[in-house]
């Protein structure tokens, strides 16, 4: 194969490569978030019972500061008792003293009600934290994992992009040139594609047997007449070796 059509190649793969990478690292917030949503979902009792218990704690320190309140009045109904100078001022105390004495016995028995729930649940929770402990541990493996593949991927990424720039840095300018116009005007950016089966790979279009000898030789840069891409020649040993290559992926 001609040097040029071996660097295209090359440059196609790196390519290929990076624009994979970029898009992974792209959706690690994405993949990072499914891993914790994962967990929210095993341990989704726990968080319920766990809400249950904040929500008596914010009720019971509602109610507490209400009988707070309320007491005061009491008192301040027992004070304007005694210090009333008439039956009508004596009464307004009496009424206003037995109203907060009520209040008092109801916000202490609901005050009793969210203690016992709180207790309830905090029960239910030391039951559950083993299991939860246990899950928690499975997910920041996970993510341990996932960031380590992350940073590998990351350093695959830049080096791609230096074996990127070191491809463009060694071929000719014209070459170089039209590799640019093709890529950046086909979606995906595949410049560069295997004639496999007397077909081009990218657009499945059937080679002329003319077209398909040019590009076995590989003496010179030949297009494919239908997409305009650059053709080289996969023989099915590299195709097999292609096809078992390991993927890399964030997933």
């Amino acid at each position: 194969m001609k040097a040029e059509l071996q660097q295209l190649v090359a440059l196609q793969n790196a390519e290929t490569a990076i624009r994979t990478l970029q898009a992974e690292l792209e959706a690690i917030p994405r993949r990072r978030a499914e891993i914790e949503s994962e967990f929210d979902q095993r341990a989704f009792e726990f968080k319920a019972v766990e809400a249950r218990r904040d929500e008596a704690r914010e009720k019971r320190a509602q109610l507490e500061r209400d009988l707070a309140e309320t007491r005061a009045r009491a008192e301040k109904a027992e004070r304007d008792l005694m210090s009333s100078t008439n039956s009508k001022a004596y009464e307004a105390a009496i009424r206003e003293a037995d109203a907060a004495k009520k209040q008092i016995n109801q916000l202490e028995t609901q005050t009793l009600e969210q203690m016992e729930v709180i207790e309830a649940a905090e029960r239910e929770m030391a039951e559950r934290e083993p299991e939860v402990a246990r899950l928690r541990a499975e997910t920041d493996e996970k993510l341990k994992a996932f960031e380590e593949r992350a940073r590998a991927q990351a350093e695959e990424l830049e080096s791609r992009r230096a074996e990127r720039e070191r491809t463009l840095g060694t071929m000719p300018k014209n070459i170089s040139s039209q590799y640019n116009r093709i890529s950046t005007r086909i979606p995906g950016g595949v410049a560069v594609a295997a004639a496999r089966n007397n077909s081009c790979s990218a657009c499945s279009m059937k080679l002329r047997p003319q077209v398909m000898v040019e590009v076995r030789r590989g003496e010179d840069i030949i297009v494919c007449e239908n997409c305009n891409r650059i053709l080289y020649y996969s023989p099915p040993e590299q195709q097999a070796q292609t096809q078992k290559a390991p993927s890399v992926s964030v997933s």
